[in-house]
């Protein structure tokens, strides 16, 4: 948890698990044979009779943001272009450093494996059995956070919501649909969820005031939630107060924090609830169909939860004056970064509270509003509008999604899209081969754009979604 401070700075989504940010393939909403669509909407039917998937029967992973690696990491004009700095570098001018941080900058990401998938028509309806394991992950990064990494000098600041949260956890969800009348179709989703483990991290009020050219006094409140079976915090460090010699207090050791024997820590529900409204079938407004859905309604109390926090009280804080950000021995981006975490966390000074408690947070919610609609002189080819609101505090985010969808054969469709909202403009796509037997798919709702030397996309938006599943009988969409 120390480099979690390095990992904000450059800008790179390296969590291992979030507040249940998940995020399904959207490109596939209006896909017939798309398999996984109850994943979108529980109320979708399938096209099939039943199909079976494991194990990966679909993997999702994803990473969603405002702010992107390219804006912190810079070309370094001193060697041509032949290497790379971080915005803290002197070469890299206040007004480039900035130029590509907003307000308030999300990284946010996401990881799902279904390991078994199923789905079959009974009980009049369709119905579905899954489970799958979810990692997801976000940080919160204001504006001043970077303005004041980056000036390195001391002046007045104040920081508020520097923060990131941390869930991962398995699911077991059971849904079923059915059609009530030939223009309404319903839909439900239980899960039953095991917490894995949880973090959160928030950092707040912090204020920092100039006394003299090496000093400032500081006031900072923070505290992380660590809920995992078998944390510990370790032995804490000794330190001396910088304005008072002789006095000593305690601080958390990152380097000391282990888990031993981890295991289940928690457990929860969630529900989906989805309907899908033909309009045709209604008003007999030809091709035109509209559907919502709502994800992820529930929560997940957590056991063994170990708290650290400051006390929140004024001292003095000797600033960053001497931290150097250049090239040389001992002076590498990681260095960098090791540096600057360690003053950043000396400066919030936390202390581990005795014992543990429980916590109970919520998954946060995914609100689908759609519309589609099919030529009638040709229903395969549809365009589709998509409207996905993530609400969750100050990881919320909306996107809104314009879709043409086509399939020519009974074993083959495709779908490209434009999407627009909160974390910028990105292209989607997916491509589903679904003969008798076989579906395999592969999709993509923000394209990967340009990589580093590393493989590291320098945009914050890409993912990309692909599985296999085994369908059984023939299609029961006519072509």
């Amino acid at each position: 948890m120390k480099k979690i401070f390095k990992y904000m700075i450059v800008a790179i989504a390296a969590f291992t698990a979030h507040n249940a940010l998940a995020q399904n393939l959207s490109s596939a909403y209006f896909l017939d044979g798309f398999a996984q669509g109850h994943e979108l909407n529980p109320a979708k039917d399938y096209d099939r009779q039943a199909y079976f998937g494991f194990p990966l029967a679909n993997i999702n992973v994803a990473a969603r943001g405002n702010l992107a690696l390219k804006d912190v990491i810079f070309k370094n004009p001193d060697s041509n272009g032949k290497k790379v700095v971080t915005y803290m570098h002197p070469s890299i001018s206040y007004e480039q450093a900035m130029k590509g941080i907003g307000k308030t900058n999300k990284i946010l990401s996401d990881e799902r494996l279904e390991i078994v998938s199923v789905g079959f028509h009974a009980f009049k309806g369709y119905n579905n059995i899954t489970l799958g394991i979810r990692t997801n992950a976000g940080a919160n990064i204001p504006w001043e956070f970077f303005d004041m990494t980056k000036r390195l000098s001391n002046q007045n600041y104040q920081i508020n919501d520097l923060g990131a949260t941390a869930m991962a956890y398995a699911e077991l969800a059971l849904g079923h649909s059915h059609q009530i009348n030939e223009a309404w179709r319903i839909g439900g989703k239980a899960k039953i969820l095991v917490g894995g483990a949880y973090a959160k991290m928030k950092m707040e009020n912090l204020n920092l005031e100039l006394q003299d050219p090496n000093q400032w006094r500081a006031m900072a409140k923070a505290t992380i939630e660590a809920g995992a079976k078998g944390f510990t915090w370790g032995e804490p460090q000794i330190k001396e107060y910088n304005n008072r010699p002789g006095e000593y207090y305690e601080e958390i050791d990152f380097d000391k924090i282990d888990i031993k024997n981890p295991g289940p820590n928690g457990g929860g529900i969630a529900f989906d609830l989805g309907v899908e409204w033909d309009l045709e079938k209604q008003f007999g407004i030809e091709g035109l169909k509209a559907s919502a859905s709502i994800l992820d309604l529930g929560f997940i109390k957590w056991k063994n939860v170990s708290i650290a926090e400051n006390n929140g009280e004024e001292f003095v804080f000797n600033g960053f004056n001497d931290i150097q950000v250049k090239d040389g021995p001992g002076e590498k981006f990681e260095t960098q970064g090791d540096n600057l975490g360690d003053r950043l966390i000396d400066m919030y000074r936390l202390q581990a509270k005795e014992g543990t408690v429980s916590k109970v947070t919520g998954l946060g919610a995914t609100l689908n509003l759609a519309a589609e609609y099919a030529l009638p002189s040709y229903r395969h080819l549809k365009f589709g509008f998509l409207s996905t609101t993530r609400i969750q505090g100050q990881y919320s985010w909306n996107e809104e999604r314009f879709a043409v969808s086509v399939s020519p054969a009974k074993m083959f469709e495709a779908a490209i899209n434009v999407g627009v909202g909160t974390l910028g403009t990105n292209i989607g796509w997916i491509i589903n081969f679904h003969p008798r037997g076989f579906n395999l798919f592969i999709g993509s709702d923000h394209c990967i754009s340009k990589l580093t030397k590393q493989g590291v996309p320098l945009r914050s938006n890409f993912d990309i979604c692909m599985g296999i599943n085994y369908p059984i009988g023939k299609s029961r969409i006519a072509k």
